[in-house]
């Protein structure tokens, strides 16, 4: 009943665009398979999977099959940098896959360029036994052939940094997908796609090049060669191609916003689940401003500017690329991400969804309690009660000023500082999460559902004085890092991350098995959300309305120029 219902509601999205906007180059299920059928004549084993450009083999870690480092798209290099991903070119030979592919270029956090453009490549983790709780029962209990459903991870990192694999070489979170192939039952997916100026850098110049006249957006056609390669290829590892969904935090959960208006994605996922990121995912620069901002001083920074300014990008090195950073991240950090171009995102895709021309899936949006802790400093220090005015006169505007003061005093917080978080987390997360779950709510048949992680990470120090900030839900999806010794208050909070997504991911509803009631945003119930924190998971009638309806009377500033 669901996959027949789900491809009406593909058939329903892809109707209502005119063929033009389908774009030149751009296929539903991204880029063609391989030319020669590498699959043909390969033989599988419990280790070995055929995929459509060649046999991989991969290794067992814990109770899962985890293949790494695949290929999904040829190399975008010389002539095929700033071009849309083309397909692999296809092997005979079993290739290991027991290793990460490169991380896409970037800069490190002192600054020194690492990667390699080679590096669009996908890592799959399958279940290698039963999965072990109630909640994946219904998965698991079939036989060995049984399709599960399929959890696609988007990382974050500003569209500049990370990978499919995390930062764990650099103290941080491994994007490792054995929680939850293990506990749920699930075939979980993370990749690598450009990031960066290789990734969306836009420019006349390169738009010059084409017959479509744009440039831009070679990241997000790596996202949707990405789940053509999955609705192709996930069934050889178990999965179904039916059941997909999509999630992700930050510039992750943003780009799934642009991918349900982008008309090549259609039909491709089955479910979305985004946090701490819609509102620069939901609403994008165009095409124009882009050019007239982050393109042109990133060719200003590279020497390119004037007739040959084309010639004169593709001659860079890979490093002086991505050196050319275009500004300072803000209070609301973005440097680089998906553009409105017309063509691989035809318009604003907040007014897409209103307009009812989204691709109409469940879904789950959520944010944490104190999104800006690692932000705010980039207003300057926030010390006391002059520097918190400063603060918030700078990031909101003088008009705005004394309104927000008053709405948020020094006093009733901790410190100016803390009162400066919970202003700009309510403004510029909880409040447009809040928008965007109403907006869909309001214009699909579909359910959605929203979250706010109230959690912190009690058992270390430093973690705690962190705050429940941006990203710090990660380790309870994938693994806790460093040092860190989980809490049996984390673990259940992890049950409740893990239950429920994956039961978006399986039925299109995070409820089931031992989760608690979890709401659905509606217009009769227009506030609801799951509140999770130290003392569980429980339902939240909507206490963030009356603060929100203080801030649609202030205007907010645009996250993306």
């Amino acid at each position: 009943m669901r996959r027949t219902a789900t491809r009406r509601a593909a058939a329903r999205f892809a109707v209502t665009l005119p063929a033009a906007a389908l774009g030149i180059g751009l296929l539903a299920a991204g880029p063609a398979a391989p030319a020669k059928a590498a699959a043909e004549g390969c033989v599988e084993s419990e280790g070995i999977v055929c995929t459509d450009a060649g046999p991989v083999r991969g290794t067992l870690e814990g109770g899962t099959l985890a293949f790494k480092g695949i290929p999904y798209a040829r190399p975008p290099v010389g002539p095929l940098r700033w071009r849309p991903p083309a397909a692999p070119e296809p092997w005979m030979e079993v290739r290991d896959a027991s290793r990460y592919g490169e991380v896409c270029p970037q800069l490190t956090g002192s600054g020194q360029p690492v990667g390699d453009e080679d590096c669009l490549t996908v890592n799959v983790w399958k279940p290698a036994a039963p999965a072990s709780t109630a909640a994946a029962t219904a998965a698991t209990a079939a036989t060995a052939a049984e399709q599960r459903p399929v959890m696609v991870w988007f990382t974050g990192g500003g569209n500049h940094s990370l990978s499919g694999q995390g930062s764990a070489q650099y103290g941080g979170v491994s994007y490792d997908g054995r929680a939850l192939a293990e506990r749920a039952g699930v075939v979980f997916v993370s990749f690598n796609y450009r990031l960066g100026a290789l990734g969306f850098l836009t420019h006349p110049a390169l738009g010059a090049e084409g017959p479509e006249k744009v440039s831009g957006n070679y990241g997000t056609q790596d996202q949707i060669a990405l789940l053509g390669w999955v609705r192709r290829n996930i069934a050889r590892f178990g999965g179904d191609p039916q059941r997909v969904m999509l999630f992700g935090t930050s510039a992750g959960g943003a780009n799934i916003c642009a991918l349900m208006t982008a008309p090549a994605a259609a039909g491709l996922f089955q479910a979305a689940a985004m946090h701490s990121s819609v509102p620069t995912g939901c609403e994008l620069p165009t095409l124009k401003e882009a050019e007239a901002s982050t393109g042109a001083r990133v060719a200003a920074a590279l020497g390119c500017e004037g007739g040959e300014a084309g010639a004169c990008l593709r001659g860079k090195s890979m490093a002086e690329v991505v050196r050319a950073v275009p500004g300072t991240f803000g209070v609301f950090p973005r440097l680089y991400g998906p553009v409105v171009d017309g063509r691989v995102l035809p318009g604003q895709p907040i007014a897409r969804i209103r307009a009812g021309r989204h691709q109409p899936v469940p879904v789950l949006l959520g944010n944490s309690a104190e999104e800006t802790m690692q932000f705010v400093d980039a207003a300057g220090p926030v010390t006391d009660g002059a520097s918190y005015a400063a603060a918030v006169e700078k990031v909101f505007g003088s008009a705005a000023r004394d309104r927000i003061l008053a709405r948020y005093p020094e006093s009733a917080y901790p410190s100016a500082r803390r009162a400066f978080v919970q202003a700009t987390t309510d403004a510029l997360f909880t409040c447009r999460t809040l928008a965007v779950a109403r907006t869909l709510a309001a214009h699909q048949k579909e359910p959605v559902f929203r979250s706010l992680f109230a959690h912190p990470l009690e058992n270390d120090p430093a973690l705690k004085a962190l705050g429940i900030n941006h990203t710090i839900e990660h380790p309870f999806f994938f693994a806790w890092s460093g040092s860190y010794r989980p809490t049996a208050a984390d673990r259940a909070v992890q049950a409740v991350m893990l239950d429920g997504w994956s039961n978006l991911a399986r039925a299109g509803n995070p409820n089931g098995g031992a989760m608690p009631p979890w709401p659905a945003v509606t217009p009769a119930n227009p506030g609801a959300r799951l509140l999770i924190g130290p003392a569980g998971a429980a339902a939240d009638p909507g206490t963030d309305l009356e603060i929100c309806r203080f801030w649609e009377g202030i205007r907010l500033p645009r996250p993306h120029l």
